[in-house]
């Protein structure tokens, strides 16, 4: 199950066109998902920081954000 949080942040990333963004926070996305929030790597980090400082008003975990942006990353790239 999304939260509505995590929704809002795939329709953020997806309708703003932030494909860079997206593609470079991806594998740092995959990687912070699979390893339960071990390991949070730098692009991850700006794409989430960008969407906090963009949607002050998102409720959305990290966690959810960044299954968001690897959903986003995903979408990307069968879009092309």
């Amino acid at each position: 199950i999304i939260s509505s949080g995590a929704t809002t942040a795939s329709t953020y990333l997806t309708f703003r066109h932030d494909h860079k963004l997206i593609v470079a926070a991806q594998d740092d996305a995959g990687s912070y998902i699979a390893s339960d929030g071990a390991i949070r790597g730098p692009y991850l980090e700006a794409a989430l920081q960008k969407l906090r400082n963009d949607n002050p008003d998102l409720q959305a975990s990290d966690m959810e954000l960044a299954s968001a942006i690897l959903a986003g990353g995903e979408q990307s790239a069968v879009q092309q």
